[in-house]
């Protein structure tokens, strides 16, 4: 009796009941749900958005309470996102990628099923087959026609595809949106049939059948896709292949067709997510719908570890509360955006174990990452290499210098705007191509940047005083954002920096919370007047400014990967484990390039503040941050000259259009898919293999041997491992069918492709070695 008395008996027993309650196969998930909304819910959410009564003392932000009303509110929305996340979940678990047009795949046929209801007025259930068909369609359209064809890449590169989508499709969105409703931008509320069906209040609000109608809808979709998973052939194929899909292959099971299953069924639960979610919130025309709805399905599915359906709809109603109960205790929809950076942080780093194996797992690497080489030193004096560079200069000079000063002044801007985009791509090349951390909210640096130097401005500093400034504290933004991931790798990071690009525009250049350090309404960001003598006010005189910038960031990051910097991050990028034996630090580097691309990018920011001559937060969109990685991938993620060339791609082709944002848009998307398809390593890639090939050419005219150049010609970048293993086993069967020979009897010369025999190779012109080189002929 006193053993069970004492505290430790006591403190046992309790603990070993509490564990069987918890382990309980039906017991347990409900114990886990209730202590959850009882923590998150009723202590979290109403402390920092309402009020709470704790002993004797009232703690929160507000005079009252959460409504119980807004909880239902925010659960019945969740459930919309907890569609949305299930189908990211299916995604992943299919093709071990995050589907960043998940939203998209949604948007574009049930934006055009309700502007059709409310501008053409057809009846609503006559634009149900828009939204189910129409899904149904569009995913197997994407998966058939894009996905499929990336199915042997790495996974790094498939979902990068999946960013070209989501833009390819934000394009079709607002060209449905122009199409039917014309230019005009508004808000537009819908009535559906349920809406006038049945209603009543609860506290401050008042529910319709829409929200009855989408809590039915989800409880319909759980179970269809609970029994389709668990009863139907190819919902096992599904389940199978999701666990391994090397092995589902093996034992028969079509892995193909089960992959275009999957994401049929991800687009339609995102149409009917975007369908179902208008009537109750809204539908803001002139924007897109799927990319804040894309932040809350990723939460969702990143809480439901990336695998768990049920925990995933769960998680979505979480988030719904936290979002309505943010707009109604803050009255400000940008706070509710601005939090989920908060939950997604906190999802990935009490999950990081789990979601770093199973990214492992996913076989993410960065094989197809290209390093090129400079020009081979035997060759750099031959006088057509040095026409070809004389060439080549003369032409970024007139490009660069003499044709901004010959067109129109109204050019001028323009051509600022793409060196500053050349600028941000040099930090993302810093970033992810040398370091590989994957970013996608590196235009938010910028916005941090704009910030800083705008607000700095008209408070009189000096030019240079206000871009070093706003440089150092993006760094010091870009460190802090890097320090999660120190935990935080791969695909995840992405997700991350995606929600912190969300939060700066929402939240940190919102002037209802920071007005006090931005500029205000009608205060003018001067462009200066440089050492009192050279006046930056003309566009162009501007341009010669940010080109400057420019060429010393060009130069500052040359220098960074020619130094021990450089080759450290590239080693922390390829085989981070292999460096630390050599006494590298991994914390301190994945922060290092963090600190230099967040400089980089915010000085980049400042720029663009003086090029409006003003700072507002809608030019800060996330939209623009995945444009921005977009430009660098279609460059080249690690060439210095490639982000100059894909900035001047999808930011300059669009002149020559009138600067159509559906055409800038159809640059990023179409141009990033087709670079991923035909040459991954983007427009420098293009390049190099322009040169090299000038390069044979040179040294076979001047018969010079140089073995790197014949190296690269044996295999070619289109084609795949098993390609050349093929060729190499045709070459031997030829050689054992040549008179009777054994295949060591005979020898390929690597230049001309002839077999000869191994006695006479001593006397083939190409392995005759030369004396005064002592190399190979």
């Amino acid at each position: 009796m006193t053993a069970l008395l004492s505290s430790s008996g006591l403190g046992g027993q309790l603990k070993g009941g509490l564990a069987k309650v918890t382990d309980h196969r039906i017991a347990g998930p409900v114990v886990k749900l209730a202590v959850a909304y009882v923590v998150l819910i009723e202590i979290v959410v109403q402390l920092v958005f309402g009020q709470m009564h704790l002993g004797g003392l009232t703690l929160g932000i507000r005079d009252a309470p959460v409504p119980r009303a807004i909880f239902l509110n925010g659960a019945t929305i969740g459930l919309l996102y907890a569609l949305l996340g299930m189908g990211l979940i299916l995604v992943y678990r299919a093709n071990r990628i995050i589907n960043f047009a998940q939203a998209q795949l949604g948007s574009v046929p049930a934006v055009t099923a309700l502007l059709v209801m409310l501008r053409k007025d057809v009846n609503y259930f006559l634009t149900l087959p828009i939204v189910l068909l129409g899904g149904m369609a569009l995913g197997a359209l994407v998966e058939r026609t894009i996905i499929r064809r990336f199915r042997n890449a790495p996974r790094l590169i498939l979902t990068v595809a999946t960013i070209g989508v989501q833009l390819l499709l934000l394009a079709a969105e607002f060209g449905v949106q122009t199409a039917i409703v014309g230019k005009q931008v508004s808000s537009s509320n819908f009535t559906t049939p349920w809406s006038t069906l049945i209603g009543w209040n609860i506290g401050p609000l008042r529910f319709n059948g829409d929200f009855v109608m989408a809590a039915v809808v989800t409880a319909v979709i759980c179970a269809l896709l609970g029994a389709f998973f668990r009863f139907t052939d190819m919902g096992i194929a599904v389940r199978a292949s999701a666990e391994n899909g090397e092995r589902a292959s093996l034992l028969g099971i079509p892995v193909a067709r089960v992959s275009t299953i999957v994401w049929i069924i991800a687009a339609t639960l995102s149409a009917v997510a975007v369908f179902l979610r208008a009537p109750m919130t809204g539908l803001t025309l002139g924007s897109s719908v799927g990319a804040s709805v894309l932040l809350y399905g990723l939460a969702a599915a990143v809480i439901a570890r990336m695998e768990s359906l049920p925990m995933c709809v769960v998680a979505g109603m979480g988030i719904g509360i936290i979002d309505q109960s943010a707009l109604y205790g803050t009255r400000r929809a940008s706070l509710a955006v601005a939090t989920m950076l908060v939950v997604i942080l906190v999802a990935l780093l009490l999950q990081r174990g789990r979601l770093a194996r199973a990214f492992d797992a996913a076989g993410g690497t960065w094989q197809s990452v290209k390093e090129y080489r400079p020009v081979p030193a035997i060759l750099r004096q031959y006088p057509e290499v040095v026409l070809a560079k004389g060439v080549l200069a003369n032409l970024v000079l007139f490009v660069a210098i003499v044709l901004p000063l010959i067109l129109p002044e109204r050019f001028a801007a323009r051509f600022a705007l793409v060196v500053i985009f050349a600028i941000v791509g040099v930090s993302l090349v810093i970033l992810t191509g040398w370091s590989g951390q994957i970013s996608l909210g590196q235009w938010a640096f910028s916005g941090i940047g704009a910030a800083v130097a705008g607000s700095m401005a008209v408070r009189g500093w000096d030019f240079f005083v206000c871009l070093l400034v706003a440089g150092l504290v993006g760094a010091l933004a870009a460190v802090l954002v890097g320090l999660p991931a120190l935990r935080i790798q791969g695909l995840f990071l992405a997700v991350t920096t995606l929600a912190f690009a969300f939060t700066v525009q929402n939240f940190f250049l919102n002037k209802d919370y920071f007005g006090q350090y931005l500029p205000k309404t009608g205060d003018i960001v001067a462009r200066p007047k440089l050492y009192g003598a050279f006046s930056t006010r003309s566009d162009v005189r501007f341009y010669f400014v940010c080109l400057g910038f420019l060429v010393l960031f060009l130069l500052i990051a040359r220098s960074i990967r020619k130094n021990r910097l450089g080759r450290i991050l590239i080693g922390v990028r390829d085989n981070g484990k292999g460096v630390q034996a050599y006494g590298v630090n991994l914390a301190k580097t994945r922060l290092a390039a963090f600190a230099i691309s967040g400089f980089i990018a915010a000085v980049a920011g400042g720029l663009y503040a003086f090029l409006n001559e003003a700072v507002f937060s809608t030019a800060f969109r996330p939209e623009r941050s995945i444009t921005v990685f977009a430009i660098t991938v279609i460059g080249g993620l690690t060439s210095l000259p490639g982000a100059v060339l894909g900035s001047i791609y999808v930011e300059g082709v669009p002149v020559f259009f009138g600067g159509n944002e559906t055409i800038a848009l159809l640059t990023s998307s179409l141009g990033l898919l087709f670079l991923l398809l035909v040459v991954p390593g983007g427009l420098s890639e293009i390049f190099y293999r322009t040169r090299d090939n000038f390069l044979r050419w040179v040294a076979a005219r001047h018969d010079v041997h140089v073995p790197s150049l014949v190296a690269d010609s044996l295999v070619r970048a289109d084609e795949q491992p098993q390609d050349v293993i093929a060729g190499a086993e045709r070459a031997v069967g030829a050689a054992e069918i040549l008179e009777g020979l054994e295949p060591l009897d005979l020898i390929g010369c690597p230049v001309c492709g002839i077999n000869i025999p191994v006695l006479e190779a001593k006397d083939h012109e190409h392995f005759r070695v030369r004396t005064e080189t002592g190399v190979p002929a």
